[in-house]
């Protein structure tokens, strides 16, 4: 260190007088070595790097804040000090030294301040989601997407398997109606329980024994239609059963995983598994059951459950606590959302997914608010937008190949990529979807502003495609059977190549494609407005989120016998709920902490 007059450095501060030499290899300050009366030249971390640390002292003499009773050293003079002084990067700032003081065994004190968190400010930075360095929460989010998938390829099976099936076993058309509807018996029955219970012993467990649940289920069903139709509308309702619980699993589980930042991907790609789901299951069931009968489609998605149940414990690790460190926020207004990776990144729990919830507290002795969510309008903005999207999406999922035999007089078995088109357009949304929220939000966008947003598109868009098809089948049904009297033969594939029938699939395919929207937007209202309770708020909302599987199918069925319009009993009811939910959402939603929370 430079001194002045008396022993005094330059810079005006006394320096601490050491008892003893203390022989400390220094290579950045050879002539520091061995019996160097100057105070010894202590480097944290990586003493010995090369990089780091050069042979000149005027490399080392940068400018430094020694915290040495507030005291400062002028920037241009070299000094030397037996505190240690090393870089933390904070959340949030540019970075600050902190010493650790030195005495003269070496020891080293701790700093007054407190930042011993910095593995879980570590954590919940975002890493690189390919690869080895993929978060542990990505990793528990891509296992419950292929649970999704699954989910889905259970729940289509059935639709084109039922084919051979009324042939073989003699079904009249109520006995279809019957088994396609004994699904949503179960799916309906679970939903406010299946939250209720995720809410209390965690979503892990309760997602892994819905997958059992319903993979048993679909095992059955094979040896369950020989016994009788009611067997096989039991085994169905096991499927719907165990699916039902699933979304308020996988809610409670990204809830108390994943970051407000992180969030809408998540969803996206959670959410995303469903409609790849059929189109998987769509493309394999035909020629499983061409190749090896209908039971095979069966057996062979069964399967596919089981192994994923024996994989899913070793990806979630519970007792793992350093992987399971999951992101906590506090609690914010729509106006400080834009902090929500500060904050997030500077509080951190290493808890188990299971018993972390937004307090860093578990929940498991909590009862569920059940009186409060009831009251909250948030929580029926929510409920009524869930009911209101499902209606369009549940009846065109039932009537879409009807509409292409029916009305357009396709051949839905060898043009049947018309019947994924929509599916295939929704898939290829799903990777912007969740990016571009999570980008509104960190770039200080009110996250109500942003669910606003999301859900309107997934509203309003299918809202007008629905309107173009209503306008456009009467068009579309005249060409068609035109096409149909001049050349009976091979009319399916000349109808193809219809201008009208090709802007209506398109317009089908935009509505889908729009709708993903909604996987940014109410789907992840429920995680905004309660972590702890997401999955019990889902099970509400999903409630009313599966009765148009029965109510909005029956009705277009009704209305297409009564009208024999397919604008009446399809389009523009599809499109009245979506505009109705699109006002109800805007006016009463929220994604600020509820206080029952």
């Amino acid at each position: 260190m430079l001194r002045g007059s008396g022993g005094v450095p330059a810079s005006g501060v006394p320096a601490p007088q050491l008892q003893q030499r203390v022989p400390f290899p220094c290579p950045a300050f050879p002539s520091l070595q061995g019996g160097s009366t100057q105070p010894p030249c202590f480097l944290s971390s990586r003493v010995h790097s090369s990089r780091r640390y050069t042979a000149s002292a005027s490399a080392w003499s940068k400018s430094h804040q020694l915290l040495d009773g507030g005291a400062q050293v002028h920037p241009k003079q070299p000094h030397f000090h037996p505190l240690v002084l090393r870089r933390r990067q904070e959340p949030g700032t540019s970075g600050r030294m902190v010493g650790k003081a030195a005495s003269a065994d070496g020891s080293f004190a701790q700093p007054s301040d407190d930042s011993s968190n910095l593995q879980g400010s570590n954590a919940s930075k975002q890493q690189p989601l390919l690869g080895m360095g993929m978060p542990h929460r990505w990793k528990v989010v891509i296992m419950m997407a292929v649970a999704f998938v699954l989910c889905n390829m259970d729940k289509v099976n059935m639709s084109v398997a039922v084919i051979p099936m009324a042939h073989e076993l003699g079904w009249s058309a109520l006995d279809r109606g019957l088994v396609s509807s004994s699904f949503f018996w179960g799916y309906t029955a679970t939903q406010l329980p299946g939250g209720y219970i995720a809410t209390q012993i965690g979503g892990t467990k309760v997602l892994a024994a819905g997958v059992a649940l319903w993979s048993f289920g679909t095992f059955i069903a094979p040896p369950a239609a020989q016994m009788g139709i009611l067997w096989l509308c039991a085994s169905r309702a096991l499927v719907g059963l165990g699916e039902g619980v699933a979304p308020s699993a996988a809610t409670t589980v990204l809830a108390r995983l994943m970051p407000s930042t992180e969030r809408a991907r998540a969803v996206s790609l959670v959410w995303g598994g469903l409609d790849v789901g059929s189109a998987v299951g769509l493309l394999l069931s035909g020629p499983l059951i061409r190749c090896f009968g209908w039971p095979s489609v069966f057996y062979l998605f069964a399967c596919l459950g089981l192994i994923w149940c024996c994989f899913w414990p070793v990806v979630k690790k519970d007792g793992d606590k350093q992987l399971n460190a999951s992101p906590v926020e506090p609690q914010q207004s729509p106006s400080s959302t834009g902090a929500a990776a500060a904050a997030s990144s500077k509080s951190s729990s290493t808890n188990s997914i299971d018993t972390n919830n937004g307090n860093g507290n578990g929940n498991s002795n909590k009862s569920v608010p059940w009186g409060a969510m009831f009251r909250s309008s948030p929580v029926w903005a929510v409920t009524c937008a869930h009911f209101c999207f499902n209606w369009g999406y549940y009846t065109l999922l039932a009537w879409l190949p009807s509409y292409f035999e029916l009305a357009l007089g396709l051949n839905v078995e060898k043009s049947s990529i018309l019947t994924l088109i929509p599916y295939v357009a929704m898939i290829a949304m799903m990777p912007l979807v969740g990016p571009i929220a999570d980008r509104m939000v960190e770039r200080g966008m009110p996250l109500t502003r942003v669910r606003k947003i999301c859900q309107g598109i997934a509203f309003l868009g299918p809202a007008a495609c629905m309107v173009g098809c209503a306008l456009l089948t009467p068009y579309a049904i005249k060409s068609t059977a035109a096409a149909a009297a001049t050349q009976t033969a091979g009319a399916g594939v000349l109808s193809i190549a219809n201008p009208t029938i090709i802007v209506l699939v398109l317009l089908m395919s935009a509505a889908f494609a729009l709708s993903a929207w909604s996987r940014a937007g109410l789907y992840c209202n429920h995680q905004d407005l309660s972590p702890q309770y997401a999955g019990a708020l889902l099970g509400i909302t999903n409630t009313a989120g599966a009765l148009p599987g029965v109510l909005g199918v029956t009705a277009a069925g009704y209305l297409l016998d009564a009208t024999s319009s397919w604008a009446l009993a399809l389009f523009y009811p599809a499109a009245a709920c979506q505009l109705f939910g699109a006002i109800m959402y805007t006016i009463f939603a929220s994604s600020e902490r509820q206080p029952w929370s």
